[in-house]
C-alpha cells in the first residue's frame, strides 16, 4: 500500500503523540495536536483534515469511532504500517 508523504506524516505524528487504540480523541483535537496546518502547508495540501483521516479509514489504517465518526485514533495496521516505515 503506498501512501502520498502527507498521509504518511499524519499517521506518524498520530503515533508520536499516542493516538492509538483506544486512546482516541476527536478529529478537531488530533488535527491540533500533530499541526494539520503545517502539515499541509509544508506538502500544499488544500484538503480538509476531515477528509484526509476518512480517506486513510477507508484504507483501514485509522478507526473512526463515534456515533458519526467525529473521533479517531490508529488502528493495529496503522500503528504497523507506521513501525514497518521508520525502520
Amino acid at each position: 500500500m503506498t501512501l502520498e508523504a502527507y498521509e504518511y506524516e499524519v499517521l506518524r505524528s498520530m503515533f508520536d503523540k499516542e493516538i492509538i487504540k483506544s486512546n482516541y480523541k476527536p478529529i478537531q483535537t488530533i488535527a491540533s495536536k500533530i499541526k494539520w496546518p503545517e502539515i499541509a502547508n509544508k506538502y500544499g495540501i488544500r484538503k480538509k483534515f476531515k477528509r484526509v483521516i476518512k480517506h486513510l479509514d477507508s484504507k483501514g489504517l485509522v478507526d473512526l469511532h463515534g456515533k458519526s465518526g467525529n473521533v479517531g485514533s490508529l488502528s493495529k495496521l496503522g500503528v504497523d504500517y507506521v513501525l514497518g516505515m521508520k525502520k
